[in-house]
């Protein structure tokens, strides 16, 4: 799955609104992600992010990698209780 392929998917995983909501402190709906996923990167489409090396790595570091993190530790907090 390429970048812009993944920021078009994330809002719609109800994971990825949870760890998106907690980040800014409100409830966010799938178009709310988006938003997000837009302004985190500096971009007015999520398209953007494939073809701006800026947004691109912006997306790594604030939207994917940090979401991956928090996943794997929910994961991690799932199995060991």
């Amino acid at each position: 799955m390429n970048v812009t392929q993944l920021a078009g998917s994330l809002p719609r995983d109800p994971r990825f609104r949870e760890w998106m909501s907690d980040c800014c402190g409100q409830t966010l709906d799938e178009s709310g992600c988006a938003q997000m996923i837009r302004e985190f990167c500096g971009v007015t489409s999520r398209r953007e992010i494939a073809t701006d090396a800026q947004a691109t790595a912006a997306f790594e570091q604030y939207v994917r990698r940090p979401f991956v993190r928090w996943r794997e530790q929910r994961d991690a907090e799932r199995i060991h209780g």
